[in-house]
């Protein structure tokens, strides 16, 4: 992660850091901003100073998770199907760190027209670092890979499983392997 210049970023992060922890814990309908200012050792009106709710926390949250893999896969050396990799390997490694929130964050950001772009970028990182193909068939691998992601994570809840990171980017990769 990028260092956080300035008193109001390092706050900001701190909070949402509190509240990523707190929405994994509680869950995201029963975390309030007296809990975060609790957890982030603030009081409750800085927590407001930065979002007036905690939709628009979670949003926030969502957004700094995939501008983190943005700045990975802008930093990384990587293109192709070993930045794909690399990506996918981060959102399970982000996963296995907070495996209710993720899970609600992606839902939220699928039904939530205002949330939709953040994952768009995730799918057009994927596109571009596939091979020179028609439109349709890229859309198609892009598809087949996120999906393999969505399913990883939906298997895992269903059957109860432990979220183990190794399992988890080894199998990823088993499934991609045939699509990449």
């Amino acid at each position: 992660m990028p260092e956080i210049r300035g008193k109001r970023a390092r706050s900001r992060m701190i909070i949402m850091h509190a509240a990523k922890e707190l929405f994994e814990e509680k869950g995201l309908n029963h975390v309030t901003f007296n809990d975060i200012a609790t957890r982030a050792d603030m009081c409750r009106t800085t927590i407001f100073n930065h979002f007036s709710t905690i939709n628009e926390l979670m949003l926030a949250v969502m957004e700094q998770e995939v501008n983190d893999v943005l700045s990975y896969c802008g930093d990384s050396r990587q293109e192709g199907e070993d930045l794909i990799r690399a990506m996918f390997e981060m959102l399970i490694d982000d996963t296995c760190n907070y495996p209710v929130l993720t899970a609600k964050l992606v839902a939220n950001s699928i039904i939530s027209a205002q949330e939709r772009p953040s994952l768009a970028k995730l799918e057009k990182i994927i596109a571009d670092n596939l091979p020179d193909m028609p439109d349709r068939e890229k859309e198609q691998k892009v598809i087949q890979l996120t999906g393999i992601y969505y399913g990883l994570v939906n298997h895992y809840f269903i059957n109860n499983y432990e979220f183990d990171r190794r399992k988890m980017k080894r199998k990823f990769n088993e499934m991609a392997n045939s699509i990449l």
